[in-house]
């Protein structure tokens, strides 16, 4: 087993990156490797789709293994003992913004035997696509999209 971290300071409210993160079925429009899609009868029960350019897609069914409202959403994939990767956002409030941890744990067979090419490629694929997270949290878009509607008009 080995975990791989990417942290960052997002300044930006932790309400607003939540509502980003918690929002599964809008993850299309800023991550760049998944598409994620709740069922709409198990709303903890997603489906997973790994996209890469040049690379064919691949789905799964899973389900949310962690979520604290305004804190932690994470879900695993993977097939149990040979490899199983869970991938988790962590949130926490700072002075001016929000501070992410963005994660992967691998665990499995396959996981120690080639944790070291794994490693450096899932390194990579945290720091870009927080890259993508920031840059779709810097669009002014997102205050409109995410907005609550007024009440009592």
């Amino acid at each position: 087993m080995f975990t791989v971290d990417h942290s960052l300071h997002l300044a930006v409210p932790l309400a607003r990156v939540w509502r980003l993160l918690a929002d599964v079925d809008r993850y299309r429009d800023w991550h760049p490797f998944v598409i994620l899609k709740r069922d709409s009868d198990e709303p903890r029960k997603i489906t997973y789709t790994y996209r890469r350019r040049g690379a064919e897609q691949f789905t799964v069914e899973t389900e949310i293994s962690k979520l604290d409202r305004q804190r932690i959403i994470a879900w695993r994939v993977g097939v149990r003992w040979v490899l199983e990767i869970e991938e988790s956002f962590v949130v926490a409030k700072e002075v001016q913004g929000t501070h992410l941890v963005h994660g992967m744990c691998c665990t499995g067979f396959l996981a120690f035997l080639f944790w070291p090419l794994f490693r450096r490629g899932l390194r990579n694929v945290l720091m870009l696509t927080d890259r993508s997270l920031a840059a779709h949290l810097k669009r002014a878009t997102t205050i409109a999209r995410y907005s609550q509607p007024r009440r009592g008009l």
